[in-house]
């Protein structure tokens, strides 16, 4: 594996307590999860996981999974190493007969992605890059990896989205993309690292400052993650930075 820059994103997921009769006997915790690319979503394998002061670890199959059983409760020091080297590490607190599950996303090609953590049952979880790659996986959007915008560093927002088939207004200096609520053609809502922007601010957003793009051009596809309310939507454009 390459030895390069490393973006960590951990999602933390409490896991499902095992049937009464087990959890009576089982007093470890157990960690898992899965190790991706956080170019393009993919997964990676030779990637260490292991707790520090235990003698227990694992290292992610071709699937990217790695699973870690039989580990004592309390906090401890999570750490991931690639190669030879410490990647990343950081304090999570393990529970006895639960599950503690970790999305890991490593850049291996220096992009200068800074280490974010998250909680996967707060909406936070939902607006990060991990969530760019789940939803990826189900929804009915066009995604932009890390990898398809460096393709595309000499495009400006804007003119990828027309790329995607949006149609984009523009007047003054100020461009408006235009969606759908299944009825009319209305303005599009823009966020950018899960928070809600102006739309105006499309112009001040650059493509090779991204990680990812979701674009959703009809207000039904929208996840429900951004959606204002349970009123119809128009569409939305969703954008993630390098940090």
């Amino acid at each position: 594996m390459k030895r390069a820059a490393l973006t960590c994103l951990l999602v933390l997921c409490a896991g499902v307590p095992p049937a009464p009769a087990l959890a009576q006997r089982d007093t470890t915790a157990r960690l898992a999860g899965t190790v991706r690319s956080s170019i393009n979503g993919l997964p990676i394998s030779g990637v260490m996981v292991a707790v520090r002061g235990s003698r227990i670890f694992d290292v992610s199959d071709s699937a990217g999974s790695f699973a870690l059983v039989g580990l004592p409760d309390g906090r401890h020091m999570v750490r991931i190493l690639s190669g030879d080297s410490l990647r990343y590490e950081h304090e999570m607190e393990l529970k006895r007969g639960k599950t503690l599950t970790l999305s890991v996303l490593l850049d291996l090609v220096a992009a200068a992605l800074a280490p974010i953590v998250v909680e996967a049952s707060t909406l936070r979880a939902e607006r990060s890059l991990a969530g760019f790659y789940d939803r990826k996986k189900w929804s009915f959007g066009r995604f932009y990896t890390l990898a398809d915008l460096g393709q595309r560093a000499s495009y400006s927002l804007d003119g990828l989205l027309g790329e995607s088939g949006v149609q984009v207004l523009c007047h003054l200096g100020t461009c408006r993309p235009l969606g759908s609520d299944g009825t009319r053609q209305c303005v599009m809502s823009l966020y950018l690292d899960g928070m809600r922007m102006p739309v105006a601010y499309l112009n001040q957003i650059r493509v090779d400052d991204l990680a990812g793009v979701e674009v959703y051009k009809r207000g039904f596809d929208v996840p429900t993650e951004f959606r204002s309310g349970f009123r119809n939507t128009c569409g939305a454009v969703v954008a993630w930075s390098r940090h």
